[in-house]
């Protein structure tokens, strides 16, 4: 495992040329019974139908109303499903979860102790998914902000040997600082679950669509809010990326030129001494690239990462 101090720079470099890996707070839930699948498929925003031994997702479980209710990191196994769910909601997922169960043959466990999470982030990380099964964790691939991602989920006993074996094999490869990763979430557009949004909100609203959503899978619960927002309808505001020239901070108010206030930012990362990025919510008009605003005294721009297409 690499130790020592660890420059912003190289942190980015991980993610860029190797894989920067990230501990996710999840709880599991087990889900086996020979319709494990086939039954999942019907209950998450992502396609899964196809998914075997070895494979991984990205998605969301959202509710009747199409609101999220957690993202969610699958790892399927030869006999039944890990899903990885946000830690202190696992519980209470699991038992809606199970209200849909009718006839088929599946079954859903927590999952204690539950295993430690990983997300390996960049273009190396298919050696990170190999190396993490290698180490006696499962681990498959996905997707995060446009970069490809292991998704990996390790008992205790091999934690250590599974971060050793990512690290080593996926080079350059590090465990991320809370402060390397703001910036890369922030850089990528990976917005994070309470800061940038909560249970209140869509996933276009949140514009997690572009990696938890198949809008030409079949139906799933929530589904018909999420396709008519996407087909015949919009979000009210949407999360985008701005680039701003000087100072700005989660919280502060996002303003047109001539003051009229449209949003507020969530994240923000230094990218030079006079810009910053930044994560932020606007009306859904202003949500287009090259769109001009104001952050205080800083002037700001829509970027083109999470901007409305085709409007």
């Amino acid at each position: 495992m690499n130790e020592g101090p660890i420059d912003m720079e190289s942190e980015l470099d991980c993610a860029q040329m190797g894989a920067i890996v990230r501990p996710l707070s999840l709880g599991t839930i087990v889900v086996s019974g020979k319709d494990r699948v086939s039954w999942l498929n019907g209950m998450v925003t992502c396609e899964v139908a196809k998914k075997t031994s070895g494979d991984a997702a990205y998605g969301l479980i959202v509710s009747k109303a199409g609101k999220i209710q957690t993202e969610l990191y699958a790892l399927f196994g030869e006999e039944d499903v890990w899903l990885g769910v946000y830690e202190s909601r696992a519980a209470d997922i699991a038992t809606e979860l199970d209200r849909h169960l009718i006839m088929e043959e599946a079954e859903l466990e927590v999952l204690e102790p539950a295993p430690a999470w990983l997300l390996a982030l960049g273009p190396r990380a298919k050696a990170a998914a190999h190396a993490a099964r290698e180490a006696g964790a499962r681990a498959g691939l996905s997707t995060r902000g446009g970069l490809p991602a292991a998704i990996v989920a390790a008992p205790a006993s091999a934690l250590e040997a599974t971060i050793d074996a990512i690290t080593s094999s996926a080079a350059p490869s590090m465990i991320a600082t809370p402060q390397g990763w703001e910036r890369i979430r922030v850089e990528h557009g990976i917005p994070e679950f309470g800061i940038d949004f909560d249970d209140t909100n869509y996933p276009q609203e949140a514009s997690l669509e572009r990696d938890a959503v198949s809008f030409t899978k079949g139906c799933y619960l929530g589904q018909e809010t999420v396709f008519m927002l996407e087909n015949r309808g919009h979000v009210k505001k949407r999360l985008v990326q701005l680039l701003a020239v000087g100072d700005v901070s989660p919280g502060d108010k996002i303003a047109l030129p001539d003051g009229t206030e449209i949003g507020k930012v969530t994240s923000r990362a230094l990218r030079s001494p006079r810009q910053h990025l930044a994560l932020g919510w606007v009306k859904y008009k202003q949500a287009k690239a090259e769109t001009e605003v104001v952050i205080g005294d800083a002037k700001a721009t829509v970027t083109h990462l999470l901007e409305v297409k085709g409007e």
